[in-house]
C-alpha cells in the first residue's frame, strides 16, 4: 500500500526522531557548542555479541597493527581502469573482491596543474561486482545487469568541469566502455577527488573502492620542497582519505545496517564501525617529531565526524573544499561531512619520543541511536613518534593577501537571485518490505530528479540560497560547478512551517514556502575553517543553510555549461528515453540519499 505525503511526514518524522537513519547528534554540528576531546580510549576490540536488535557488526579487530599506506601518485592523464581485485582490509580478515581504479583498492592520487588541461579515460573492466546483493531495484535506474555488469562514471567532485566531463549519472559505461573526460585544470591549488555518480548505485560503488584523490597544484601550492607557503611537502605531505566500513567474518563488506534489512533494498545510511583509512582497517602512521601536512577527505557514505586527538593537542587549519584560506586557524577540532576535504597541519614536535597519538571522533551518537546500537566509531588511526630529536616547525599564519601570496579571497556579492531548496523525504510502505528499514526516498522541493520542471542559473552570477531541512537528521550537500560560501546556519521549526504550508499529496509539485516565518533565534555564523570558498557542507537537522552561491562566467571557464552532452555509444543507462542530456546535478552527499532520489538537475546559461 501507498502513505498519503501528510500521512508520511508524520511517520517518517517519528522514525528519523528516533534515530532510526543515523544521524549524528547536535554536538557533531559546526556551528552548535562541542564538548572537548575525550581521555584516550583505550586500545579494545569492538563488542563480539550481537547488537539487541540485530544491527550488523563487525568481527573482532586488533587496533593499529598495520602501517598507513602511501597512495600512489600518478599524473592527471592518461587511462585508469576501474576494475575488480582483492585486497585485505586487515590482516585479522581474509582478503576480498574489492573494485578499485587500479589494481587493488581505492585509486591513485592524481596530481594536475593549474593552466595545463589534461585528458583522462577511465575504461569500465569490472567483471565482479563485491556488493551484488545489494542493488535496490526499486531505485531509479537500478537493472538486474548491475548486479553482474555494473554501470559506472567518474565525477571530479570540486571542478567546474565540462558537461561531458562532469560524470552525469543518467550517463554511464558497462564492462569494456570507455568514459574519457576533459579538465581545464583552472581554478586555484585545491584538495580534489574523484569518485563514482551513478544513478542509483553511486552508494555502492564508492563503498567497494571506486575512490582517489585529485591534486590540483599551482605557483604558490607546488607540492614541492620549497614551495613560496612553506608548506611540508614529500614524505611530511600525506593524503588521507577516512572511511567508515562494516565487515562480515569472511572479510567481504557488509553494508546492511540491520541484519534483518533484507537484502536489495536501501537503507536511510550507511555507518560502518571500523574506521578504514587509504584502505586500511585503524591503521598506524610513523611519524618523525616534525611538522605534517595531512590532506583530509572525508570520504564515507553517511556519517559525519568531528575529529580530534585524543591527546587534545591542536592543530592548524589551512584550507578546505576550495583551497587556502586568508588565515591558518588553529583548533582542537574540525567537524567535516561525507565529501569534504580539509587542509591540516600538524605539528608532531609535541609528543615525547616514541609517544602515540590517536586520531578520534568525538561526534556522538543521538540517543536513541545509542539505544538502538547505531554504531559510534571513537577512534580512527593512530600517530607513532620516533625517537629522533624533534624538528618543530612554524605553520604560516597569512595565507593569502601577502608579498609572495596568492590574492586574498575577494568579498562576495548577490546578483539578487534567492532560491529556496526544501530537502524532504516521501516514501512508500511496502507490505513485502515490512521487515526492512522503513522505505525512503528523498527528495529537493518535492520534485523528481527527472522533473521537467528544473531550475536556470545564469553564468558569471551569485545567487543566495536557503537550503530548508524540515527532518532531525542531517544532511551533506555537494553543488556540481558551483562554488559558495556559507552564510550561516539557523534553526526551523519544522512542524509549524509544514503545518503552514502542507507539502502536496504528489509528487512532481514543487514545494519551497519561505522559511523565515519560522526560524528561531539568531543565524549562527560558519566555523573558523568554513571562511573559505566550499563545494559541500553540513545542513544541519531542522535547520536552514543559507549559501552564497556562485556560477561561473562562460569566460571564466572556457566552455558553454548549457552545451548538450553527447551520447557515447558505449554508454549505458536510461539516457535512451530523453532526447537530449543537459546540465549539472547538486544534492545530498550522504549517497544513500543522493541515490534515492534526493538529487536535482540544474542548467547554467550564458
Amino acid at each position: 500500500m501507498e502513505l498519503s505525503r501528510r500521512g508520511f511526514f508524520g511517520m517518517a518524522g517519528s522514525v528519523a526522531a528516533l534515530g532510526w537513519l543515523g544521524a549524528p547528534a547536535a554536538s557533531a554540528q559546526p556551528g552548535a557548542p562541542v564538548p572537548p576531546p575525550p581521555l584516550p580510549i583505550p586500545d579494545l576490540p569492538p563488542p563480539t555479541a550481537p547488537s539487541p536488535l540485530n544491527f550488523s557488526s563487525s568481527p573482532p579487530l586488533r587496533r593499529f597493527v598495520t602501517d598507513l599506506p602511501r597512495l600512489p601518485t600518478a599524473p592527471a592523464s592518461g587511462t585508469l581502469t576501474a576494475q575488480s581485485s582483492t585486497h585485505t582490509y586487515h590482516p585479522d580478515l581474509p582478503a576480498t573482491t574489492v573494485l578499485g581504479y587500479h589494481a587493488g583498492i581505492l585509486g591513485p592520487t592524481l596530481e594536475a596543474r593549474r593552466g595545463a588541461p589534461t585528458t583522462v579515460s577511465f575504461v569500465n573492466s569490472i567483471d565482479v561486482n563485491p556488493l551484488a546483493d545489494a542493488v535496490d531495484l526499486t531505485m531509479h535506474g537500478a537493472t538486474e545487469e548491475d548486479r553482474t555488469n555494473p554501470r559506472t562514471t567518474v565525477h571530479l567532485h570540486g571542478a567546474p568541469s565540462r558537461p561531458d566531463s562532469d560524470g552525469h549519472p543518467l550517463i554511464a559505461w558497462r564492462h569494456g566502455g570507455v568514459q574519457t573526460n576533459h579538465y581545464a585544470n583552472g581554478q586555484e591549488a585545491a584538495t580534489l577527488w574523484y569518485h563514482d555518480h551513478v544513478m542509483a548505485n553511486t552508494r555502492l560503488n564508492v563503498q567497494a573502492g571506486l575512490a582517489g584523490f585529485y591534486l590540483l597544484r599551482d605557483e604558490f601550492d607546488t607540492g614541492r620542497a620549497g614551495n613560496p607557503l612553506g608548506l611540508p611537502a614529500g614524505e611530511f605531505e600525506v593524503p588521507i582519505v577516512v572511511q567508515d566500513r562494516t565487515f562480515n567474518a569472511d572479510g567481504t563488506l557488509q553494508p546492511r545496517l540491520a541484519r534483518y534489512q533484507p537484502s536489495g533494498y536501501g537503507q536511510g545510511g550507511q555507518f560502518g564501525d571500523v574506521a578504514v583509512v587509504n584502505g586500511v582497517a585503524w591503521p598506524r602512521m610513523p611519524v618523525r617529531r616534525t611538522l605534517y601536512r595531512l590532506r583530509l577527505l572525508q570520504g564515507s557514505n553517511s556519517r559525519t565526524y568531528r575529529f580530534a586527538f585524543s591527546n587534545g593537542m591542536r592543530f592548524t587549519v589551512i584550507g578546505g573544499d576550495q583551497g587556502l584560506l586568508d588565515q591558518s586557524v588553529d583548533t582542537d577540532h574540525i567537524v567535516m561531512t561525507s565529501g569534504e576535504r580539509a587542509d591540516l597541519l600538524v605539528d608532531f614536535a609535541a609528543l615525547a619520543p616514541g609517544e602515540s597519538v590517536t586520531l578520534v571522533n568525538t561526534a556522538l551518537n543521538a540517543v536513541a541511536n545509542a539505544v538502538l546500537a547505531v554504531p559510534a566509531l571513537p577512534e580512527i588511526m593512530r600517530f607513532d613518534a620516533d625517537q629522533a630529536p624533534a624538528e618543530p616547525v612554524r605553520a604560516p599564519a597569512r595565507l593569502r593577501g601577502g608579498p609572495g601570496l596568492p590574492p586574498a579571497i575577494a568579498p562576495a556579492t548577490t546578483d539578487g537571485v534567492v532560491r529556496t531548496r526544501v530537502m524532504t523525504f516521501l516514501g512508500r510502505f511496502d507490505l513485502n518490505r515490512t521487515a526492512a528499514v522503513l522505505p525512503l526516498m528523498g527528495s529537493i522541493n518535492n520534485l523528481p530528479f527527472l522533473t521537467d520542471d528544473i531550475d536556470v542559473a545564469r553564468a558569471g552570477t551569485t545567487e543566495i540560497w536557503h537550503i530548508v531541512n524540515v527532518f532531525p537528521l542531517e544532511h551533506p550537500v555537494h553543488l556540481h560547478l558551483a562554488r559558495f560560501r556559507i552564510l550561516g546556519r539557523q534553526k526551523l521549526w519544522s512542524a509549524g512551517y509544514m503545518a503552514a504550508s502542507p507539502p502536496p499529496l504528489e509528487n512532481g509539485i514543487r514545494w519551497a514556502p519561505d522559511p523565515s516565518p519560522f526560524l528561531i533565534g539568531q543565524r549562527a555564523a560558519p566555523a573558523p575553517w568554513e571562511a573559505g570558498w566550499k563545494d559541500t557542507t553540513l545542513v544541519e537537522s531542522d535547520a536552514v543553510l543559507t549559501l552564497l552561491v556562485h556560477w561561473p562566467s562562460v569566460d571564466d571557464l572556457g566552455f558553454d555549461p548549457d552545451a548538450p552532452i553527447p551520447v557515447p555509444h558505449d554508454a549505458a543507462g536510461d539516457h535512451g528515453t530523453h532526447q537530449e542530456v543537459r546540465g549539472y546535478t547538486w544534492h545530498c552527499h550522504n549517497l544513500e540519499h543522493q541515490d534515492h532520489d534526493m538529487m536535482q538537475q540544474i542548467r547554467v546559461r550564458g
